[in-house]
């Protein structure tokens, strides 16, 4: 048997001869852990995928991932991803043993005996044994290294609150009765205490409902009325209560009509005195008190002459001229 060899520059997989000829892995295997091998990082590598990629059995594939892991060849861990879900992060190791898990320990390096030096022929007198250092583990031949500290993992990330509702017009003053709202919720609950990025996310909820007219102690008891025990998520409940009872906005009313000016009464004439002047309808005349008084403004026809109510304004008496 011969090779011929082509030298590859793009496109190609270095593999450990270790997995192509091990001997406690089947061809299924040690093709199976050859081709992840060759798969980039952040390709998913389960059951499901990998049987529709190789055209094989799902419990064929099980089986052979599983001799791998036996072997030292994968790394299967449960994870939580940030939206909440559990998933399994796979590490494919190319020579086992030589890439450890995190958090490991290293076994100890065996120093190499180094030869004694020289004899000096005019030696130093040694110093006195300094004192031991409290902060310092006395060392002795059997003990074991103490392992590098281990990194921490990150929290996960917090879950957004709910929406909450937000004002037509979010007013400076508004927004700030608001606030002030807000604030004053842990003193009747101390459990009602909010951050600074919660009273931002609630403070225009709270503005939403001042708008639409309800009162501070309305909003105070419609937040802290019948609250859970224990309470975990104050924040969250907050933006649900301020979401969910909302209530209905005002209906829209007609600007309130300024009285204008009173009319004056009408005028009357009356004949016998020939004098008019204004009352009421019915009114007598006050000089006379004739009970039978006409319109000035709308005279009848007399005797086939035209009658013109003509008003003189001097000296704030009221005449009538006739005009024919």
């Amino acid at each position: 048997m011969c090779h011929e060899r082509t030298r590859l520059t793009r496109n190609f997989t270095v593999l450990d001869n270790a997995l192509l000829q091990h001997k406690g892995l089947d061809g299924v295997a040690i093709g199976v852990g050859a081709y992840i091998a060759s798969l980039p990082e952040g390709t998913p590598v389960d059951i499901k995928t990998l049987s529709t990629e190789l055209d094989l059995g799902r419990t064929t594939v099980a089986k052979a991932l599983n001799a791998l892991e036996a072997h030292g060849y994968l790394r299967r861990t449960v994870i939580r991803t940030p939206d909440g879900r559990v998933a399994t992060h796979t590490v494919f190791c190319h020579r086992p043993g030589q890439n450890r898990a995190p958090g490991a320990e290293r076994p100890a390096r065996r120093s190499r005996p180094t030869p004694p030096p020289d004899p000096d022929p005019n030696p130093a007198p040694s110093p006195p044994n300094p004192a031991p250092n409290p902060n310092l583990a006395p060392s002795s031949p059997g003990a074991e290294p103490t392992p590098p500290p281990t990194s921490r993992p990150a929290p996960p990330p917090r879950r957004p609150l709910p929406p909450v509702p937000r004002p037509g017009f979010p007013a400076r003053e508004l927004l700030r009765s608001a606030l002030h709202v807000l604030i004053g919720l842990r003193e009747t609950d101390p459990r009602l205490y909010c951050s600074e990025a919660d009273a931002d996310h609630l403070t225009p909820g709270v503005a939403a409902w001042l708008e639409r007219g309800a009162s501070p102690e309305t909003i105070r008891h419609a937040l802290t009325n019948d609250l859970p025990t224990p309470l975990h998520h104050p924040a969250a409940l907050l933006a649900h209560r301020l979401a969910t009872h909302l209530p209905p906005a005002p209906p829209l009313t007609a600007p309130p009509q300024t009285p204008g000016p009173a009319r004056p009464h009408p005028l009357h004439y009356c004949e016998p005195c020939d004098i008019c002047f204004r009352a009421p309808e019915s009114t007598p005349c006050p000089t006379c008190g004739n009970p039978d008084t006409i319109p000035a403004l709308s005279p009848p026809r007399y005797k086939g002459m035209e009658r013109y109510a003509k008003i003189n304004k001097q000296g704030g008496d009221h005449h009538l001229f006739y005009e024919e």
